[in-house]
């Protein structure tokens, strides 16, 4: 019993704090909004946007629309994937790098040209998608701490876990740690 009440003291000195509170999916579609800023520049600028919807048939408002979507998500799971890894300051940027050319791969390398029969872009503008999505990946891992950061700063100037009165009064803390019926019992006294 006094075994579980200092692990999770240790825990939460460390910042290891577990559960819902640490927010990798919030921080992770935000970052992935923040990161779809460059990769709609990079696929202007390489033409990709009109010879992609030209390849799908759509409008390029549509595309751009999609695009926006499917990168908040996958920003979403990027931050549910490696939530802890992806919030290293250091190496976040690699795990973005690898996760943009992952989604690259999965997406309009693989699934797009298997769907249609043909390639989604040729030439520059394969070259600009490729590009989009890999600096896409970067900036999602640069970003990913700092939004995480700003996001945990707004939970800590809440008052504090063990301040808090949860139910019947006992601390939210000491209500996880599991408790004889006889030691609850001789603290009511």
């Amino acid at each position: 019993m006094a075994k579980n009440a200092s692990f999770i003291q240790y825990m939460r000195a460390h910042g290891n704090t577990p559960g819902p509170t640490q927010r990798p999916i919030p921080a992770g579609a935000v970052s992935g909004l923040v990161s779809e800023i460059p990769t709609i520049a990079i696929l202007w600028w390489a033409g990709a946007w009109q010879s992609a919807a030209e390849s799908l048939g759509t409008k390029i408002w549509l595309l751009l629309l999609l695009h926006t979507v499917a990168t908040v998500v996958a920003g979403a799971l990027y931050g549910r994937v490696f939530s802890r890894a992806a919030n290293d300051p250091h190496g976040g940027w690699l795990f973005g790098i690898s996760y943009g050319f992952l989604l690259w791969l999965v997406g309009p390398a693989t699934a797009l040209q298997l769907t249609f029969g043909r390639p989604l872009a040729v030439g520059g503008a394969a070259i600009g998608i490729l590009t989009a999505h890999i600096g896409y990946g970067l900036a999602l891992g640069l970003t990913y701490p700092w939004i995480h950061r700003s996001l945990q700063s707004k939970l800590s100037k809440t008052r504090p876990l063990s301040r808090r009165k949860g139910i019947f009064g006992i601390k939210p803390d000491v209500a996880l740690i599991p408790r004889s019926r006889e030691r609850v019992m001789n603290d009511r006294r």
